[in-house]
């Protein structure tokens, strides 16, 4: 039985390579965090971060990714990441 707040091997990962680009550890990093408020990435880490998530996960990215809802939270990004997967 998996409880609530377990965390997927997908979401795991995604917060790794959050935590890498903003370093900071990634159980200070909640889904819920805002990738510009609560993180503070600007442009240049958003283009970064869709960089680290092409190697991570081995799919790429194009400029129609580059739309604000897929950066607006952490979970926003795992559904992102999720999706290219899928694709």
């Amino acid at each position: 039985m998996h409880s609530h707040t377990e965390r997927s091997e997908l979401e795991l990962a995604t917060i790794g390579v959050v935590a890498r680009l903003v370093k900071r550890s990634p159980d200070e990093i909640g889904l819920d965090d805002s990738l510009l408020h609560d993180l503070h990435l600007d442009s240049l880490h958003v283009l970064e971060l869709l960089t680290l998530l092409e190697e991570e996960f081995g799919f790429e990215t194009s400029a129609e990714d580059l739309r604000p809802e897929v950066f607006n939270t952490v979970s926003s990004l795992v559904t992102f990441v999720q999706s290219r997967q899928s694709a």
